[in-house]
């Protein structure tokens, strides 16, 4: 009877299901949380429930995919991590006999039935123990607990036998001398230094050994930087921004071209701004990302961006300086203080390109409009871990009291406008990036500022030192030549007045003149005296 039972429940078994190869696939997630431990726990139960490795063909690659994870599993620990999982794994073997009861020799035939098994060990595959061993481990157990069971270090751990006291000293001097030489070349110098004395060199694997040891393998790793988590208190307080690639898409005419993500994100909300898609990486590009971020989350305080050329522009530094914002820029090479906005990039990557047809994206404009569906949608109304739980929207309405708005009177087409100074030449014009502009007669002679879009030069606004403003055109060279110029000025009709400069110099000089024909006059008069 219990045979046939058998029999039948196998042949109900493997019609329902086949046989699974690995059967430590389906739950590894939920157990990996738990530690190895769990996981050997899961395996030789499914194991045993299953079938026997000898039993499948595929059983040698199973014990191969299993030891392959499992020392995946084992290297993301540090030692610390990896003694306390064996001696857990160890505990697993034994402890069974912890519980044992039964007549005198129980104990010695389950541990020979344990030995006869294999097991999987976390770092080494499908393995046997000896009889002594797993006796060993059990009274070391009942003698220290499962501290006791943890590997011990050798004594000698982190020594060399071949290098004493005078060899290490000068493998230290070299070391911390020569940061640029690696271990080849340590050895080099060593036997160079060493070859009189005939002294045998460690090998490189000693000698890499020795340097891990002794912390002198990371001596020509650049210096560790302080870098410390921050947050600002209030919405609008800082926006971090910066530029992402994004996929390549189909134009109009067929042809793919690269696209540009422009984000800018709220330091204290981790609310988004304004982000798009663009198809050049120009400030033009950052111009629109900004105001739109601008008419839809007020005027922040700070603006936090790179040291790329679209951010060190002169007109950002303009627009900046006319709305009272404070532009930073990180210092070069250290990205990590806008870790925000890099973060929500890598979010980008993962929760919305990696989802996205490519195939399905017609336009840029398609693309944009996925991406504010994504960001309205999904981005500011999930839960965020570094909020407390909170959405994006949720912060910027909690913390939204410091918030500047956009004064109604301020225009922020004229913002946006790059500012500078021209003199209007003898024929009424000005030249600007490499146009002529129609400024006028009235302004010939005249030093004026000039209004403009760097990527639309169409018309420019000018600026007199009174204030009056006027538009200016580019010049029409053939319509110049049909204008009818405006007449000259007459003449005044009031007398001009007497020029008297010359008149009172020739009168001065007639007075001396004659002043010293007098003088002279009297002279010769007192000579022809004296002489009678």
């Amino acid at each position: 009877m219990p045979s046939s039972t058998t029999a039948a429940f196998s042949t109900s078994d493997s019609s329902s299901r086949s046989p699974d190869p690995w059967p430590f696939q389906r739950f590894w997630h939920r157990r990996i949380a738990c530690g190895p431990q769990v996981i050997l726990r899961g395996m030789s139960t499914r194991s045993s429930q299953h079938h026997t490795p000898s039993a499948s063909p595929l059983a040698p690659r199973r014990s191969t995919l299993r030891a392959s994870f499992f020392k995946e599993v084992f290297s993301m620990y540090d030692e610390a991590q990896k003694a306390r999982e064996l001696a857990l794994w160890r505990f697993e073997i034994i402890a069974p006999l912890l519980s044992l009861e039964g007549p005198r020799g129980t104990l010695n035939r389950e541990i020979k039935r344990i030995s006869l098994r294999t097991h999987e060990h976390p770092t080494r595959g499908r393995i046997k123990l000896g009889y002594g061993t797993i006796e060993g481990w059990l009274y070391t157990y009942k003698s220290g607990g499962l501290d006791a069971l943890l590997s011990k270090r050798r004594e000698d751990h982190g020594k060399s036998r071949l290098i004493d006291d005078d060899l290490a000293e000068k493998i230290e001097v070299l070391a911390n001398g020569r940061p640029e030489l690696d271990g080849p070349g340590i050895l080099a110098e060593l036997k160079a230094e060493l070859d009189e004395l005939k002294r045998p060199l460690p090998s490189l694997s000693t000698l890499y050994r020795f340097l891990r040891a002794h912390d002198l393998d990371q001596r020509s790793a650049p210096p560790r930087r302080d870098h410390r988590a921050y947050a600002f208190e209030l919405a609008g307080d800082c926006w971090q921004g910066d530029v992402m690639y994004g996929p390549a898409i189909a134009e109009k005419d067929g042809t793919r071209r690269k696209t540009y993500l422009i984000a800018i994100i709220d330091d204290a909300t981790r609310l988004i701004a304004h982000a798009q898609f663009y198809f050049e990486q120009h400030l033009r590009s950052l111009k629109d990302t900004l105001k739109q971020a601008l008419l839809k989350r007020g005027v922040p305080r700070r603006l936090y961006f790179d040291n790329g050329k679209i951010f060190r522009s002169r007109l950002l530094l303009q627009i900046a300086a006319r709305l009272g914002i404070h532009l930073i820029h990180s210092r070069p090479y250290r990205p990590q203080g806008r870790a925000k906005v890099e973060r929500w990039f890598r979010t980008v990557r993962q929760c919305f390109l990696g989802r996205l047809d490519l195939k399905e994206v017609k336009d840029l404009d398609q693309l944009n409009r996925l991406l504010f569906a994504w960001i309205e949608g999904h981005y500011h109304v999930s839960a965020h871990r570094s909020l407390e739980g909170q959405s994006p929207l949720d912060r910027w309405v909690k913390l939204s009291e410091g918030i500047r708005a956009v004064p109604q009177d301020l225009d922020l087409e004229v913002v946006f406008l790059e500012e500078t100074t021209r003199r209007v030449l003898k024929d009424g014009t000005l030249t600007l990036k490499g146009k002529v502009f129609e400024a006028g007669p009235m302004l010939i002679g005249k030093r004026v500022t000039v209004y403009f879009d760097p990527f639309d030069l169409r018309s420019v606004t000018l600026k007199d030192r009174e204030g009056k403003t006027s538009d200016a055109f580019p010049v029409d060279l053939s319509g110049n030549r049909r204008v009818r110029r405006n007449p000259e000025k007459d003449p005044p009709s009031s007398p001009a007045p007497r020029l008297r400069a010359l008149e009172g110099l020739a009168q001065r000089f007639d007075e001396k003149k004659e002043t010293g024909e007098r003088k002279e006059d009297t002279e010769r008069k007192e000579e022809n005296h004296d002489d009678r």
